[in-house]
């Protein structure tokens, strides 16, 4: 007897049909037939319930393409913009190592996993990195940036946009779009899509990094700014931004100059006569990240992922840090309590990379004793001989913890904020989660993380941190990725 497909139970065709892609060929089984339409809703809602409640419970997975499918042809690039539209992701510019940036579209399928560079046509936006990208409608809106200058004539000075362009996903085509009224030229700002309008924050700009909110109408296509309360987030550059609904948005983190990172969350209430911020208050911020600064965010249902370095790296590094400190001080009052003694010729011992002075073993120094006090002198002996071994013992524990912070792969790990109780009354919990046993792709920056469907793309990115005001990066030992992630759930039966 032979059995075709529409003879298998509702269970059976379920488990088969989760296991195809969650994008265009998914979908197209909701036409096959009526029961077919059912069955496909039933695992998309599976899906999505099933993603959510793996990233409250810290139950998410990294994964990458085998070296031998992918087929990255994208250039190497950081500070570039993604979003996500339907099947797709959208990549355009960003820069290189040397800070030469880019002004090309780049399209991820999501079925395939492949890239592919429409032909576009119309008037291009400048080369240029840190702009924001956002889908709205048929459209994606890509507004700031910055470029570097190149190398001749010298002394050029870098340049920021307020640049404004639309690109149609229907006609393939970049479009200009001018205003009476502009921001000024910003980089590295931060921006959200609110209905009908989307909500630009902070920034570098003239120079100096800025808190200015600026509002634009996608329908007019016109700008404003809004009065805002008093109570406001610093200046700031690099932060990430989520949209909650129409009336609020979060901002998370960011940078006030160079290293000087800032890991606070802001709330945005968007009511008229006047927007008001509230600073969240936190908890459990043992399972936080270090820093928020330049490390993209991304909203899944009622909470935020953020990625950063291990804690436990981090541990390590205060770890050193203290037993230093510690040792250094020890030294410290140890010499002022030891009577002085010549040393002649002799070198100190370098014990710490503080190069704490410390001396050798006192007995080396002092003449031999009479007879009647040769019973004392092994006591005076292994004193002395202790305190060398007790020296020697740090120096190993220094060497120890300095070889492990080295051989230590410093990755990416996954971080998750609760911000379920944050519009009723204003606050948020980070979640203590097993997600740190899950190692992502090394350290790094200025990459690229959206939302696609019950997964996160994660693409892109520098190693080494920006060290000027600018958000540029070092040249030197600079390394950038043109390599491609996802963070996936657990495979589950229905």
């Amino acid at each position: 007897m032979q059995c075709q497909i529409h003879d298998l139970p509702d269970e059976v065709l379920e488990y088969i049909l989760s296991l195809i892609p969650p994008y265009t060929y998914l979908q197209r089984c909701m036409f096959v037939c009526k029961r077919w339409y059912k069955a496909t809703k039933n695992v998309i809602d599976h899906n999505n319930t099933h993603f959510q409640r793996s990233v409250a419970h810290g139950s998410l997975i990294w994964s990458s393409l085998p070296k031998k499918d992918c087929s990255s042809i994208i250039s190497r690039r950081h500070s570039h913009s993604a979003c996500t539209v339907g099947s797709a992701m959208y990549v355009f510019g960003g820069c290189t190592a040397t800070c030469t940036t880019f002004n090309d579209l780049w399209k991820l399928d999501l079925d395939s996993r492949k890239w592919f560079r429409p032909m576009t046509t119309g008037n291009y936006p400048s080369p240029k990195a840190c702009a924001s990208m956002l889908n709205y409608k048929k459209f994606l809106i890509l507004f700031g940036g910055w470029s570097h200058p190149s190398p001749y004539p010298f002394y050029q000075q870098w340049k920021l946009f307020n640049e404004l362009h639309l690109y149609s996903l229907e006609t393939n085509q970049w479009i200009a779009v001018n205003s009476n009224e502009m921001p000024p030229p910003v980089s590295a700002h931060s921006a959200s899509i609110h209905g009908n309008l989307m909500i630009v924050f902070g920034g570098i700009t003239n120079g100096h990094s800025t808190n200015d909110v600026w509002c634009l109408d996608l329908e007019s296509y016109d700008w404003k700014k809004p009065i805002t309360s008093t109570l406001k987030p610093q200046p700031r550059y690099g932060q990430s931004q989520i949209a909650l609904d129409d009336k609020h948005l979060l901002i998370l983190g960011g940078c006030t100059g160079p290293n000087a990172a800032i890991n606070d969350v802001w709330l945005l209430v968007m009511e008229d006569p006047i927007w008001t911020w509230k600073k969240v208050q936190l908890s459990q911020s043992q399972a936080s990240p270090t820093r928020i600064w330049c490390h993209q965010s991304c909203k899944v249902g009622n909470f935020i992922i953020v990625l950063n370095r291990s804690n436990q790296y981090h541990s390590v590094e205060m770890n050193l840090t203290s037993e230093k400190r510690t040792h250094s001080s020890y030294a410290s009052c140890s010499s002022s309590k030891r009577p002085t003694v010549s040393h002649g010729n002799s070198k100190d011992w370098n014990i710490t990379r503080h190069n704490s002075p410390i001396s050798k073993p006192e007995s080396q120094h002092l003449q031999l004793p009479p007879l009647d006090s040769i019973k004392i002198q092994p006591v005076i002996e292994s004193k002395a001989f202790k305190k060398t071994i007790d020296n020697n013992s740090r120096r190993n524990r220094f060497e120890e913890i300095e070889i492990k912070l080295k051989s230590n792969e410093n990755s990416l790990t996954i971080y998750v904020l609760d911000i379920s109780k944050i519009i009723c009354d204003c606050s948020a919990s980070w979640v203590l989660s097993e997600c740190e046993k899950s190692k992502g792709p090394d350290e790094r920056i200025l990459y690229s993380l959206v939302v696609g469907k019950e997964e996160l793309i994660f693409f892109g990115g520098i190693k080494k941190e920006p060290s000027n005001f600018e958000g540029q990066a070092e040249v030197n030992n600079s390394q950038v990725y043109n390599d491609l992630y996802f963070i996936n759930v657990p495979k589950y039966i229905i």
